[in-house]
């Protein structure tokens, strides 16, 4: 199984704007918190808040989360599954890697989430599709 993981790059975007808005949760929790009544209470939740976007951010920065998996049966990913054996036609469009077939099977990967991995990407998913139908690779030797 491969996994092809969310770019670092748009990955450092999202964990930026978690910590930014964590930020403005922290000035805004503390200059509640020192208040009586449901406000000092606000200005706490405040804070929990911002503490767990800090970890979000974390999770985002340590770990991408998952764009799609490739197996020996087929490909996993934004909730949808297909079989290798489904897929008639493969196309990129709109920076998509549409597989389609003949069941109206269609899944779409988005490249530009894969960064620099989309041609290792679009070259396994080839080699998977070639396989699973029984072609012959084109050997130049």
């Amino acid at each position: 199984m491969t996994t092809y993981r969310l770019d670092r790059a748009i990955a450092l975007q999202a964990v930026g704007a978690l910590v930014i808005g964590a930020a403005v949760l922290v000035f805004v929790g503390f200059l509640l918190t020192g208040r009586d009544g449901w406000i000092g209470v606000v200005g706490w939740v405040l804070a929990a808040l911002a503490v767990v976007g800090l970890l979000a951010g974390a999770r985002f920065a340590w770990r991408p989360p998952v764009v799609v998996r490739l197996d020996e049966q087929g490909l996993r990913g934004r909730g949808q599954r297909v079989r290798w054996t489904d897929v008639e036609k493969v196309d990129v469009a709109d920076g998509m890697l549409v597989l389609s077939g003949d069941d109206v099977v269609t899944a779409g990967v988005p490249l530009q989430r894969v960064g620099r991995r989309q041609v290792e990407l679009m070259r396994e998913v080839y080699d998977r599709l070639n396989t699973a139908h029984g072609y012959r690779r084109f050997d130049p030797a």
